[in-house]
């Protein structure tokens, strides 16, 4: 068993540092970790050494999810998966376990700020978790679940309040916290987790597009982050803690604007550009942050804030080599800007990574080209691949922008295409036999043999979930989903048998097999079943 780490804290950099620098003792970790779930039923949010009750996000999630899309091997992959797909799909028994709100925000697609606290940030590191774990199923090729957990990876378009231009608390009615009139974004707490809404109006690093889609395209996406670097932080706007927290006080410090590097929630914020064909200012601001922030004496010996278990020191290093796993979850990393003239890596496989900044001086910060092995690199994505079977990285430098990587497809992939706002599939509401089934809680079950929905519109399903009740021996094994368009005439859409449920109070997704537009839809079961909640989901 492996213990004492917070994964909130370290799935931005530590462990992804670990899976390319140290892929067998990570191997080792990620099993030590997962041993806590076999033992215990539950990977830890902060182990120390066991279960408690800090900080947000299930983040184990994605950092493992990550470590197996990068290659790492010697942990149990089942148990990993499942542990994560635990953490995503089942209403924990208490606080120290598990997601907070999980028994609503899955079928809202939020998580309600009146029932949780700091929601809006458990709803967008969830949202993480549950891109890593969609990239995870689809490797393993559990279809059902890769579509269902990608579609919820898209729901922070459920927390963003375009009346205000940022992302914030809501309840369970819908309502958002503050009115335009009361909302500022610099007053930290609330629904933050130590930070403000400036320093989560870009925490959506999974969909960098349909980030930059909420604010108008790519240059409003920009324009958001330089106003974001030039409005100074005060250390003044308590909000709900009362009084002043070290972070504030770090990151009015810093002297970045919002930027607050001693505090994990900014750290990926200075990447964020690369979405915007803007890479430029990356590249500057990185160069910045580790040539003036990591001064020893200057601020925190040496660390601009709390190391928290490697995260501090694995961002030095990417962002010294000159890239950084900006969209954890997925084998990939961007590209920043190198800080020395020439780094090595020595990879555990016995190759190697040499790293090469032609011209590179304290002023010539910007990549001006870029090849990989001998051919020209005109993108900012780097796969984690290219890497592992050892690579040269020839930059060259120079202290202008250069137009190098500023294409519209050298930007890095994103979940939404276009320039649409993202549409997540939706519950789909309507008239039903069983109001309990339908009430968006997981809190509430009954013992149904049909359930019926009665649509104001024809919709066209794609998926559905069952969710299993807190007590066991009545769940579902068998049924059919049916539509019709007139409620008389029934069509079968979807047949299921030998079905089981290995947790309580979890939600499981399905596929229907032959969808289409109907009014009128009715799940079948086989026989009696007791179960928590039923949707029919929809884009």
């Amino acid at each position: 068993m492996y213990v004492n780490n917070g994964f909130w804290d370290t799935y931005r950099t530590t462990w992804p540092a670990y899976s390319l620098l140290t892929p067998k003792l990570a191997g080792e970790m990620v099993d030590g970790f997962v041993q806590q779930y076999r033992d215990g039923g539950w990977i830890s949010r902060w182990s120390s050494p066991g279960y408690a009750n800090l900080m947000v996000g299930t983040s184990s999630d994605v950092a493992f999810a990550d470590a197996y899309l990068k290659g790492v091997k010697g942990f149990d992959l089942e148990d990993a998966y499942a542990a994560a797909v635990k953490n995503a799909s089942v209403a924990p028994p208490n606080d120290s376990v598990g997601r907070k709100g999980l028994t609503t925000s899955i079928f809202k697609g939020y998580t309600p700020s009146d029932a949780t606290g700091e929601a809006m940030s458990w709803a967008m590191d969830g949202y993480i978790n549950d891109y890593g774990i969609a990239n995870m199923a689809q490797a393993l090729g559990r279809t059902e679940e890769a579509t269902y957990y990608r579609q919820r990876a898209l729901n922070y378009v459920n927390q963003f309040d375009s009346s205000v231009d940022f992302f914030q608390g809501r309840d369970s009615a819908g309502q958002w916290r503050w009115t335009p009139g009361q909302y500022d974004p610099e007053v930290w707490g609330y629904d933050y987790t130590e930070t403000n809404g400036w320093n989560m109006a870009f925490h959506v690093p999974q969909d960098g597009q349909g980030l930059a889609n909420l604010y108008g395209g790519r240059d409003e996406l920009a324009d958001k982050l330089d106003t974001f670097f030039s409005t100074p932080e005060t250390g003044l706007k308590f909000g709900s803690y009362g009084g002043v927290i070290h972070e504030m006080t770090e990151a009015r410090d810093v002297r970045m604007g919002q930027y607050g590097h001693s505090n994990q929630p900014s750290h990926h914020i200075p990447w964020m550009y690369t979405f915007t064909g803007q890479p430029s200012k990356t590249q500057a601001l990185t160069r910045e942050i580790v040539d003036r922030l990591y001064l020893g004496s200057e601020i925190g010996q040496g660390y601009p804030g709390d190391e928290d278990n490697g995260e501090m020191s694995a961002w030095y290093v990417f962002a010294a080599l000159g890239f950084y796993p900006l969209q954890m979850g997925s084998a990939n990393y961007v590209i920043g800007s190198p800080l020395f003239t020439k780094a090595t890596i020595n990879l555990d496989s016995g190759r190697k990574v040499v790293i090469r900044a032609s011209g590179n001086s304290p002023k010539n910060v910007y990549v001006q080209s870029l090849k990989v092995n001998g051919r020209a690199w005109n993108s900012t994505t780097l796969p984690h691949s290219v890497l592992a079977g050892g690579a040269t990285l020839d930059f060259t430098m120079g202290a202008k922008p250069s137009k190098w990587a500023t294409g519209p497809k050298a930007v890095p992939p994103s979940l939404t295409r276009g320039s649409e706002v993202a549409n997540p599939q939706k519950d789909v509401t309507g008239t039903v036999t069983t109001a309990a089934l339908a009430d968006d809680s997981s809190a509430t079950p009954a013992t149904v043999t049909t359930q019926e929905w009665t649509l104001p519109a024809a919709a066209e399903v794609g998926q559905y979930t069952i969710t299993s009740a807190a007590a066991a021996g009545a769940d579902p094994a068998g049924w059919k989903l049916l539509g019709s368009t007139d409620g008389a005439t029934w069509t079968t859409l979807d047949t299921r048998a030998e079905q089981a449920f290995p947790w309580r109070r979890q939600t499981r997704p399905f596929t229907v097999a032959s969808p289409g537009a109907y009014t009128h839809y009715r799940l079948e079961f086989t026989g009696p079943a007791t179960v928590a909640e039923l949707e029919l989901l929809a884009s």
